[in-house]
């Protein structure tokens, strides 16, 4: 073995079992009672071994804002939270439009990827005719219904249409930012400038008539989809109705959505705006519930980092995006210690169901042969989030002075320690991931 990992609970048929787990060239080769012996060996007794998590949408801002965060800090942020795989999207100046931009940004990020990751391309109107050729490169495409970066937008349903005929046979998840353009340019109109106006100015409503236009099209098309970031409970009742007839869709939330209301956006400023908006409770309930019974997929982080003197501005000045990657993972299994999402649906909605959303073979699971992408919590240890502990450039996160049950103890990239007793370890270096090519047959 390269690797042993003694006295464990290991997650394994959806449950912990006490034992070991052996590694041998990156693989998982052995789970069970048996001792062999091995190069290294880590004494996890009184840990758990779970599969590290994929968070299949995050920003780290390389190449063109390295002020904010780059494939370094981004990807050590990703495994001091225990996230073994990174499916990143370019939302800042250069777009990653076609196949050289690509290529160029795998050639830059590659060597300072301290996990797992893949890289999506960004969908619009000027670049369709080049997906196709694109689509080996990526790991899926991105698509916004309302104003990003540049020519990002795909506003018109006409256009939305056009994009997903362009998507579908390159093999390809389309993930969309589902919020109504309209509705939101309408809703900021003579808005005060405090953070209270922020749900006002992208509501619920905007949310769940985007939801549903791309769920129709879904159906027309036949392309396989993924709604990010959901905030609404209206965009969890869509889901669930597009579920039941079949559609090709998965569908994800984050912590943010999960752990805070609009009350807090509006007393907390700049640390929690955040697109979409922060909703109600009555929305921050129903996403709980439809990630507890399968409706919503999986987490992901959101990670959008920007500078602490950007964050500190006005609401109308102030950037969205929260730098959450880091502790996403604790506040789930706090979660599960109260009793609001049991394990085995802790590790579906963070693995295994973000491995199957984008066709990420052999990961997501402690099965002989998967990848050891694995993650060690120790469910004893306390951790208060201080400043100094963050590896984000962001320097600042809405979990600043909170303390978490459990700690991460070790994260697992391809069987090497990325990551120990929050250390972040020097050399180790992720993987590209290749999703398998979803089929473009009706």
């Amino acid at each position: 073995m390269d690797l042993l990992i003694k006295g464990a609970k290991i997650f394994h048929n959806r449950a912990l079992i006490e034992g070991n787990l052996g590694v041998q060239a990156g693989r998982i080769v052995l789970t069970g009672s048996q001792t062999p012996p091995a190069a290294r060996v880590i004494d996890a007794t009184g840990c758990w071994v779970l599969p590290g998590m994929i968070d299949t949408h995050v920003h780290f801002r390389e190449p063109g804002r390295t002020d904010k965060e780059d494939f370094g800090t981004g990807t050590s942020s990703a495994v001091l939270g225990g996230v073994t795989t990174v499916l990143e999207i370019q939302n800042n100046e250069p777009l990653m439009t076609d196949g050289d931009s690509i290529r160029a940004k795998h050639a830059l990020v590659a060597p300072k990827a301290r996990c797992n990751y893949g890289v999506y391309a960004n969908v619009g109107l000027e670049n369709l005719h080049k997906l196709s050729a694109m689509a080996e490169d990526v790991c899926a495409f991105k698509v916004f219904m309302t104003q990003s970066v540049g020519p990002l937008t795909v506003t018109g349903l006409g256009d939305l249409l056009r994009a997903m005929q362009a998507v579908r046979p390159t093999g390809r998840v389309l993930a969309i930012h589902a919020e109504s353009d309209g509705i939101c340019k309408m809703s900021r109109e003579g808005l005060p400038d405090k953070f209270s106006s922020h749900v006002l100015s992208r509501p619920a409503v905007a949310e769940a008539v985007a939801v549903g236009e791309a769920l129709e099209l879904c159906g027309v098309t036949g392309t396989p989809i993924n709604l990010a970031h959901l905030s609404t409970a209206r965009s969890v009742e869509l889901v669930s109705a597009a579920k039941r007839r079949g559609l090709p869709v998965s569908a994800a939330t984050c912590a943010h959505y999960l752990a805070w209301t609009e009350a807090d956006t509006a007393r907390g400023g700049g640390v929690f705006k955040v697109n979409p908006s922060i909703k109600s409770e009555s929305d921050r309930l129903a996403l709980l519930q439809g990630l507890r019974d399968g409706t919503i997929d999986h987490l992901h982080s959101d990670h959008a980092p920007h500078t602490p003197d950007e964050k500190s501005l006005s609401w109308a000045r102030c950037p969205s995006g929260i730098a959450g990657i880091q502790h996403q993972l604790q506040f789930l299994l706090d979660l599960m210690q109260r009793g609001k999402l049991p394990l085995a649906d802790l590790v579906r909605c963070t693995a295994s169901a973000p491995a199957a959303a984008f066709s990420l073979t052999e990961r997501g699971e402690i099965r002989d042969g998967f990848h050891a992408d694995l993650v060690l919590i120790d469910p004893q240890r306390k951790q208060k989030v201080v400043v100094e502990d963050l590896a984000t450039r962001a320097g600042a996160t809405p979990w600043i002075g909170h303390t978490f049950d459990h700690s991460i103890r070790a994260t697992l990239v391809g069987g090497q320690i990325a990551m120990l007793d929050g250390r972040v370890c020097d050399g180790i270096h992720g993987r590209r991931v290749q999703p398998a090519l979803l089929s473009t047959h009706a």
